[in-house]
């Protein structure tokens, strides 16, 4: 099982806050989530948008829905490189495909950025990949 399913998004300056919210509901399914104000290196400000899924239905909807979109199949070759040694899943959704209510993986920076916990008593990655097979299989 998953402990928790944290996401960040970065809303610039030059980005239409209303568009970034609406992909960042998109793919979170949360109409709440925190928002707060920074200064950029040049002065710009940035948006940063936040939320945290930590019930246990929340999660699962969030994976099936992932099962539906073909990102599940997209990861599960990739376990290794996107779990770290801490049971962390790290994944990104590019943000303007979310505004268009597309659901794709990207790996650059502008992007709807994941992570995850995954339980695993003790904790070893290849104990944390085959818990969330199991997970994963099991819904």
């Amino acid at each position: 099982m998953l402990k928790y399913m944290y996401f960040r998004c970065f809303a610039h300056a030059t980005e239409d806050i209303n568009k970034v919210k609406k992909a960042f509901r998109f793919i979170t399914q949360k109409d709440k989530f925190e928002e707060h104000r920074e200064k950029g290196y040049y002065g710009n400000e940035i948006i940063i948008l936040e939320t945290k899924i930590t019930k246990k239905n929340e999660i699962i909807d969030f994976w099936k829905r992932m099962k539906d979109y073909g990102v599940v199949e997209e990861i599960m070759p990739i376990l290794d490189d996107i779990v770290e040694e801490n049971g962390m899943l790290y994944l990104r959704f590019d943000k303007q495909q979310a505004f268009l209510e597309k659901i794709a993986l990207t790996t650059h920076g502008d992007s709807i950025a994941m992570h995850s916990k995954i339980e695993s008593y003790p904790m070893k990655k290849n104990r944390a990949i085959e818990n969330f097979k199991k997970f994963i299989e099991g819904i």
